[in-house]
C-alpha cells in the first residue's frame, strides 16, 4: 500500500509576492525543524527558467515517529536530508518544487511536490497545489507507518504556509522601514545589508565545502536510486 494525498491552499497575495517569500522561506519561526538549506546547483536554462537543486536538512520529532523508532529500531533523531529540485518560470508564472528524502530510503520514501500559480480569476491571489507520495518497505505495519508519515507531512505543510505568511510580513516591514528611513539611516542599512550578504555568501561557500566532504557519496547514491522517479520531477 502507498500513502497518497493532495491538498490545495489559496494565499491572499499576488504570485510574485508569494514566490519571493517561498524563495526566502527559511529560516522562519513556523518551521523550527528545518535546520539548514544548501544550494548546490542553480542556473538559468535556455527557456529563461531558474532551475535549482538544494539540500534541505531537518529534525523531526512527534508521537508517530517515536513509535516508528521503537518498533522499527530506526534512529529517528538523526537529521533528515532531502534533495529538492525547483523550476521558477517567470514567463509562465509558475514555481514548481519536487523533493525526496535520501536517508532512510531503504525503509521510507517521501516524495513531495508543490506548485505555486496565480489564481485563475483573481490576480491578487495565488494557488498552492501540494501532494505527497509515501512508501514504506522492510518494516512491519507498513500501512500504519505510511499513514503516520503522511499525517506528519501534512501537519508540517500547514506550518510551512504560515511560514510563507511570516516572510511576506517581514518583507513588507522591510520595504516600509526603508521607505520611511532618513538618508543616513538608509546608507547605514545598505552597508549592513552588504555585510550580511557577504557573510551569507561565505557561509554558503562553507556549507558547500562541507556538503562535498560529508554528503557527496550519499547524494550520488540518492540520485542513482531516484533517477527520474521523483514525482513529476521538473525538467531542467
Amino acid at each position: 500500500m502507498v500513502f497518497f494525498s493532495f491538498d490545495e491552499h489559496v494565499f491572499s497575495h499576488p504570485w510574485e509576492r508569494v514566490v519571493e517569500a517561498a524563495l526566502r522561506k527559511y529560516p522562519n519561526p513556523e518551521s523550527p525543524n528545518v535546520t539548514g538549506t544548501d544550494v548546490f546547483e542553480r542556473k538559468v536554462d535556455e527557456k529563461g527558467r531558474l532551475c535549482s537543486q538544494r539540500i534541505i536538512s531537518s529534525l523531526w520529532s512527534n508521537s508517530y515517529l517515536n513509535l516508528i523508532e521503537k518498533v522499527a529500531g530506526l534512529d529517528m533523531t538523526k537529521t533528515f536530508h532531502a534533495i529538492e529540485y525547483s523550476v521558477l518560470d517567470p514567463k509562465e508564472r509558475s514555481f514548481e518544487l519536487s523533493s525526496r528524502n535520501y536517508n532512510f530510503m531503504d525503509y521510507i520514501t517521501v516524495d513531495e511536490k508543490l506548485v505555486y500559480q496565480p489564481h485563475a480569476t483573481d490576480p491578487n491571489m495565488t494557488v498552492l497545489k501540494q501532494q505527497w507520495h509515501i512508501t514504506c518497505k522492510n518494516l512491519s505495519f507498513v500501512s500504519f507507518f505510511e499513514n503516520a508519515m503522511g499525517t506528519t507531512m501534512m501537519a508540517a505543510s500547514v506550518k510551512g504556509r504560515q511560514g510563507i505568511e511570516y516572510v511576506i510580513n517581514q518583507v513588507r516591514e522591510e520595504v516600509e522601514r526603508i521607505a520611511s528611513a532618513p538618508i543616513e539611516e538608509m546608507q547605514t542599512l545598505a552597508t549592513n545589508t552588504m555585510k550580511e550578504i557577504n557573510s551569507f555568501q561565505q557561509s554558503i561557500g562553507g556549507m558547500g565545502r562541507r556538503w562535498e566532504e560529508n554528503l557527496h557519496e550519499e547524494l550520488n547514491e540518492f540520485i542513482a536510486k531516484s533517477g527520474s522517479n521523483l514525482i513529476d520531477q521538473p525538467q531542467n
